[in-house]
């Protein structure tokens, strides 16, 4: 292996580089195998007897060289094959040395296991109507399971064309990256009908990818490798769903452009189709969403959304799409949520399937966001692509960004950056708040380092800096950078270095300067605000934010180009106020009216002195169009971050949430919710006269809402009020309001009772959840039912959202029997133990269950490491005790878990963060709760 001087990377060797793969899989969904036979175009750099590439988990049957340098062709087979594990590659070493300059073919026979891993080249399931199982193929790459399918040069700047070739039952359908051009029935010996073994067709270096049974150099009929009727690799006739007598047809797809081997993708299945077509490209693109039998009506939402990406993101990017169809298509085992591969996006049901008569409203926006996250990807991670996985954030960042700019186009009814303040702007910031946290750009050097930085920081913190810098320069010009970035690299490798330049050449300002800050250093400020006597003249301050609060001297070095977002603008500030050392002092026209960090498009907390937090609150109460929805969210939020590390106390947060009492707007509404939570979650082993004040806090702040908005739907509600409606019944129900659990229980009785339409899709989760919260065993029971009978997949996970309110550690304990049963795919189970996380009285029980089965989930999940780095930190990450993180560590001493070594890293912070703030504000919060009646 070679490694790239000065960053230490494992990497493959530089002798030889692909330029074209032309693969052929016979996938067998009966056995769980597939064969293949590869043949992949090789450019000589230098001087070699040895090729190296990547392989995983696959075995080399044969590997042939021909070298296309001379006037007639020579081939040779390899001497030597030698499999390093470790390193994942497989060595070639052939007798003549190639020669720089030259080409050559390098042919490689293989099988595999399709595992059920949900990674590499894996196979999904799905039961009909009549109970029947059914086997899908699929694929997932990202980063580095494109070895685990074919033998290749896996890594992101190799790029490579391909020619794909699926050998699939004919009754199943066939799918890649591009359009089929040619689809043959194949006869049991292997040919083609109607081709001959001998001509063009017989030929490696003429026919591509192509199988004849008796061409010197392919496996011959009786060998290892080949498909025989009645061997491994076909599909018996008498198996479900196969085409009768177990005829196979040979599905070729067009030439891919040049790109990476994470993005390609096949998939093997029974599926059925909606499409359209783009209406106002110069060249029209064929959409199409892939779903499985029965759900098409399921689809349409989706279908909708994708040409309108499509469209919107040609013109963003100033460069058309290169692909002549766009597929979506639905897995039913999938690990992540989407994954962008090139022309064929895969999803997970809940991220892709919308059914307007019986789905929740609240999947809405999530599944036209991902779709046009993964449809920017096309453009920005797929035509542009980064050079390695230190910059997975250029592509993860913009496309978060940008995604969200598209819906917020589409839909701006939902406000929708007003939900990203809510949401992933402050999972990037509490992610980052600690010290094991890592820089948007982090160095990665071996494969297993990869998978760990899919995270918050990657998505989000990288989003939110992109959001950051697009108002700081003005959309307009930053867009323009954009597609300078686009066009000058299309096809191509980048670095963050080539995305600056490209937004300094259309700004005329070294964005570089402003940036980097950013991106090279872990962490954010949080900004302290000082006010003169008359609050006209501000001061501010930054310094590092720890969420423990315990920041050392040695800690706060950094600093950071911070734009303040000041409203309304300093008198003296012809430009954007930015702080670029310790403190920048500014005058106000108007004393003491003003906001920092305005729409909260600075990655930034901000600490308001305790006059301007009473001001603020008493413009909210007054309905200040100052404050816009976004800001108050960003708020709350940031004064809730304040109060966990101690720069404020935790009374001046409950003092401002019950500011809020009158508040109208959904997503304003999310962030008082998730305060309220927080608080409850992180004080949850505090005496029950303390927990049943913060109940009763709970209680009054929601209840007045709730009774406002009811349990009926009106003629005048659109999408806020209908989300709004479901999240205040569900917190004013479930801290206790009599009313609404009454009238929850009733209608639920009505409903399990064989009325439908006692409660419409969008209240069902908020009656089960208050229903368990409140009930006994039998109401867990007809839940646990309803879940069962749920066909939709939202219906479920509505369902299992409310069951692990459960308060019964028996009932908690068969939740977890279930979590784990073959009833619940493996992708779900972060789904029931996200959710008993969150439940105090369930959390412990948890932890406990994974301990005692550690060894069976770590197996379970070996190839999903993504899946159990969530699981530990639903594990434990909301404790909030000292004992509780030793007793983590001790668990985990001495297993080896270097996979998911930064999860466990972060949960431990989050678990002493948690802690220290107990221990420092458990006494102020018991006294304002005291103070306002709460507290007998």
């Amino acid at each position: 292996m070679d490694s790239h001087v000065g960053n230490g990377r494992v990497v493959l060797p530089t002798n030889v580089r692909p330029i074209h793969y032309d693969l052929t899989l016979t996938p067998d969904l009966t056995n769980f195998v597939f064969h293949g036979l590869v043949l992949i175009s090789l450019d000589i750099n230098k001087p070699t007897t040895g090729i190296t590439l990547n392989s995983n988990q696959l075995e080399i049957l044969s590997a042939k060289l021909t070298n296309l340098a001379l006037k007639t062709e020579s081939s040779q087979d390899a001497t030597d094959i030698t499999i390093e594990k470790a390193n994942e590659t497989a060595t070639f070493t052939f007798a003549e040395e190639l020669q720089p300059g030259t080409t050559a073919v390098l042919q490689i026979s293989f099988k595999g296991i399709l595992n059920d891993s949900m990674n590499g080249f894996y196979r999904s399931s799905f039961k009909d109507e009549d109970g029947k199982t059914h086997y899908i193929a699929t694929t997932q790459f990202e980063a580095t399971d494109a070895r685990k399918a074919f033998p290749c040069w896996d890594e992101p700047a190799i790029k490579a064309t391909f020619d794909i070739t699926l050998r699939v039952p004919t009754d199943l359908v066939a799918l890649s990256n591009m359009n089929v051009i040619s689809e043959k029935e194949v006869d049991h010996s292997g040919k083609l009908k109607g081709d001959s073994t001998k001509g063009p067709d017989a030929a490696p270096s003429t026919q591509k990818g192509d199988v004849p049974s008796t061409q010197k150099g392919d496996v011959p009929s009786t060998q290892k490798g080949d498909v025989p009727s009645t061997q491994k690799g076909d599909v018996p006739s008498t198996q479900k769903g196969d085409a009768v007598g177990g005829r196979l047809k040979e599905v070729k797809f067009a030439t891919t452009p040049i790109m990476s081997t994470y993005l390609v993708a096949f998939i093997v299945g029974k599926f059925e189709y909606i499409e359209t077509v783009t209406e106002n490209l110069p060249t029209p693109i064929i959409c199409r969403v892939y779903v499985l039998p029965g759900k098409t009506e399921e689809a349409k939402f989706a279908l909708s959304v994708t040409p309108l990406a499509l469209e919107y993101f040609t013109e963003l990017f100033g460069v058309a799409y290169p692909l002549p169809k766009m597929d979506l298509i639905t897995i039913p085992d999938f690990e992540s949520g989407a994954m962008e591969n090139w022309g064929l996006v895969t999803y997970r049901s809940i991220r892709l399937l919308f059914n307007e008569k019986t789905s929740d409203l609240s999947y809405k926006r999530h599944i036209a966001y991902t779709i046009c996250h993964e449809i920017a990807h096309q453009w920005f991670g797929n035509l542009v692509t980064m050079d390695w996985w230190d910059y997975l954030w250029l592509n993860e960042g913009f496309a978060t960004w940008v995604g969200n700019l598209a819906v917020s186009n589409f839909f701006p009814e939902w406000d929708n950056w007003s939900y990203f303040i809510a949401d992933g702007f402050q999972m990037g910031l509490s992610l980052d708040g600690l010290r094991s946290s890592h820089p948007i750009e982090v160095p990665c050097k071996h494969p297993h380092e990869i998978h760990q930085i899919f995270d918050a920081i990657s998505y989000y913190k990288g989003a939110s800096c992109i959001r950051m810098l697009s108002s700081w320069l003005g959309l307009d010009i930053f867009l323009k950078g954009i597609r300078i970035y686009m066009k000058k690299h299309a096809y191509k490798n980048t670095s963050t270095e080539d995305l600056w330049a490209a937004l300094s050449e259309a700004s005329g300002v070294d964005v570089g300067q402003f940036m980097n800050t950013w991106i090279k250093q872990v962490g954010y400020p949080v900004v302290d605000v000082e006010e003169d006597a008359e609050a006209s003249t501000l001061t501010f301050k930054q310094s590092r934010y720890l969420s423990s609060g315990d920041l050392s001297p040695a800690e706060d070095t950094a600093r950071w180009t911070v734009p303040l977002g000041i409203e309304p603008a300093p008198v003296d500030s012809e430009q954007k106020t930015l702080l670029t050392g310790d403190s920048v002092t500014v005058k106000l026209e108007k004393g003491g009216h003003y906001k920092v960090n305005s729409n909260y498009t600075g990655f930034f907390r901000t600490a308001y002195p305790a006059p301007a937090l009473e001001r603020i609150s008493h413009s909210i109460k007054a309905k200040d169009p100052l404050f816009t929805p976004g800001d108050r969210v960003g708020l709350l939020a940031d004064l809730g971050a304040l109060s966990k590390s101690g720069h404020v106390k935790t009374s001046l947060l409950l003092e401002l949430l019950e500011s809020f009492e009158d508040e109208d707007q959904y997503v304003v509404w999310v962030a008082i919710a998730e305060r309220v939570n927080v608080l409850s979650s992180v004080f949850y082993q505090q005496p029950e006269d303390f927990q049943k004040a913060l109940e009763k806090f709970q209680r009054k702040l929601f209840s007045k809402a709730a009774a406002r908005l009811g349990w009926d739907t009106r003629d005048s509600d659109d999408y806020r009020s209908t989300l709004l409606r479901k999240l205040l019944l569900t917190n004013a129900g479930c801290s206790g309001d009599e009313t609404v659990v009454v009238e929850a229980q009733k209608r639920f009785a009505s409903y399990v009772g064989g009325d439908a339409k006692a409660l419409n899709q969008n209240l069902q989760s908020a009656a089960f959840e208050i229903v368990i919260h409140c009930g006994d065993e039998a109401d867990f029971e007809k839940v646990l039912k309803c879940w069962r009978d749920a066909n939709a997949t939202d219906q479920k996970l509505g369902a299992i959202g409310a069951l692990t309110a459960a308060r019964h550690p028996t009932l908690i304990q068969q939740l977890l029997e279930i979590s784990t049963s073959e009833e619940v795919r493996a992708q779900d189970i972060g789904y029931f133990f996200g959710g008993l996380s969150r439940n105090p009285t369930a959390r412990h029980v948890l932890w406990d269950y994974i301990k005692t089965n550690w060894e069976v989930l770590s197996k379970r999940y070996e190839g999903s490491m993504a899946l159990l780095g969530n699981i530990v930190k639903n594990g434990v990450g909301r404790f909030a005790h000292e004992d509780m993180a030793k007793d983590c560590e001790t668990f985990f001493e001495g297993k080896n878990v270097n996979d998911i070594s930064r999860p466990i890293a972060q949960s431990l912070e989050v678990i002493r963060s948690s802690a220290k703030w107990v221990a420092r504000d458990a006494e102020d919060v018991r006294q304002w709760l005291a103070s306002k009646g709460y507290l007998a």
